[in-house]
């Protein structure tokens, strides 16, 4: 009997203990952003540096536009409209198929290919769309084949099944699919049947996003997915189809302020994540950023130029693909698990002294967003190391300044929207879109 009274106490004493722990908890995580409300809110809305333009900005965006266009037309996969994402990569994920809706679209609307071009290729891609096999016929594969269209596995090879999604790349192609269907109304029902496919009951619940994903054992995993920046992005995707995730699209509930290089920032607070510039600035070229999001991206832009002047590196911190092994595309991250100015791999795993490249998409997208003395200098340094052939490049070596990265239909699509940016001086949705706030 008196074992049982002392069990049974230890069990009252352990709940005890359990429901304290929760409770701090969630005191914590309720200050954490109460903290990142008010540090959001403090940011001013303004660029870090004062407004300044090159005086042959457009002539270098459309040489910039023109290499990126030979890249997408020299790969593009005529029996699919897919476009291979790299040369000798036969391989594309929903956000490459996303980038490749906005390089056609930019590409028309800057007059480089004629309405029956266009038509001609997205009417072929937009219809691969319509056929391409789903995972559990919910929601597209993370990858397929560029050539058939074919769903594979995470090695690369032909499936018959797949091996999951991910809401963060279906976020891209929600937003492209909007503006395809707002701004082209001869495909609109072409994308709103695509969107139809989703089963987005799967996709969007309880607030976040949620991803899928065979585990080893061929079970299926579902988590909720992103982290600050990505998160939202991807978010408007879905919100721009009626689909909000209220508590993806905050930028404070899983955030808390951090001091960089003398600049306060946002961070994610949960593990494996990266703070880069590659969903502001994607955000603020598609369809624009809210009254929050300009504060924390001009922020996340300040700290880059912060730490130019301190070192004297050209420092544009994005995601981009690489011939370096082992993993052939890596996140520069302004913050990450690595820590400050760090470089991780897919999945947000440090990297160590990754290689750090000065993107040549983000920098044309800082520029058309926020031109400025420090992005016209970055702008420059990028142009100054174009190979002479008018062959497309990821990016510099932060360290050495020399052409790096493969050619590849993530920055040919970037820049192609950077220049349709710059000439139209405002974000390619005209629509309201469900703000990224601060609660």
């Amino acid at each position: 009997m008196e074992l049982r009274r002392t069990l049974l106490l230890l069990l009252v004493l352990a709940t005890l203990g359990l429901a304290a722990y929760l409770v701090r908890r969630e005191w914590v995580r309720r200050a954490a952003i109460s903290e990142a409300v008010v540090v959001l809110e403090s940011i001013e809305a303004r660029p870090p540096s004062p407004a300044f333009r090159l005086p042959d900005d457009t002539t270098v965006f459309a040489e910039a536009a023109a290499r990126a266009w030979a890249f997408v037309e020299s790969h593009y996969e005529p029996a699919t409209g897919l476009v291979r994402t790299v040369p000798d990569y036969p391989v594309a994920t929903i956000w490459d198929i996303g980038s490749v809706l906005a390089a056609f679209f930019s590409a028309r609307e800057l007059g480089m290919i004629d309405r029956a071009d266009y038509d001609a290729r997205m009417g072929r891609l937009l219809g691969t769309l319509e056929r391409l096999q789903l995972f559990e016929e919910a929601a597209f594969n993370k990858t397929y084949g560029t050539p058939s269209g074919r769903i594979l596995e995470r090695n690369d090879s032909p499936s018959v099944r797949g091996f999951g999604w991910s809401v963060t790349d279906l976020g891209r192609l929600l937003v492209w699919l909007r503006i395809i269907a707002e701004r082209d109304p001869a495909h609109r029902s072409e994308a709103e049947r695509i969107v139809g496919r989703l089963d987005m009951s799967r996709l969007v619940r309880d607030g976040y996003l949620w991803g899928e994903e065979l585990d080893r054992r061929g079970r299926i995993r579902s988590f909720a997915e992103g982290f600050i920046g990505y998160e939202q992005y991807a978010a408007q995707g879905f919100a721009l189809w009626d689909w909000p995730a209220e508590r993806a699209l905050s930028l404070t509930v899983n955030s808390e302020p951090l001091r960089l290089w003398g600049e306060v920032v946002l961070v994610d607070r949960r593990p494996r994540s990266c703070l880069t510039s590659e969903p502001f600035v994607l955000a603020g070229l598609e369809f624009g950023w809210s009254p929050a999001m300009t504060r924390l991206a001009l922020a996340v832009l300040g700290v880059q130029e912060v730490r130019h002047r301190r070192t004297g590196r050209i420092t544009i911190a994005s995601e981009d693909a690489s011939t370096v092994p082992p993993h052939h595309f890596y996140y520069y991250c302004i913050h990450g698990d690595g820590g400050p100015f760090s470089v991780a791999a897919q999945g947000g795993n440090p990297v160590g002294q990754g290689p750090a490249t000065v993107s040549a998409k983000a920098t044309f997208a800082w520029y058309a967003l926020a031109p400025g003395a420090y992005t016209a200098r970055a702008l420059q340094a990028v142009v100054s190391g174009w190979p002479e052939d008018g062959r497309l490049i990821a990016g510099l070596d932060e360290s050495t300044g020399t052409a790096v990265g493969p050619p590849n239909i993530n920055t040919a699509a970037v820049i192609l929207e950077a220049a349709l940016y710059l000439r139209r001086g405002r974000p390619i949705l005209d629509l309201p879109v469900p703000a990224a706030g601060s609660r």
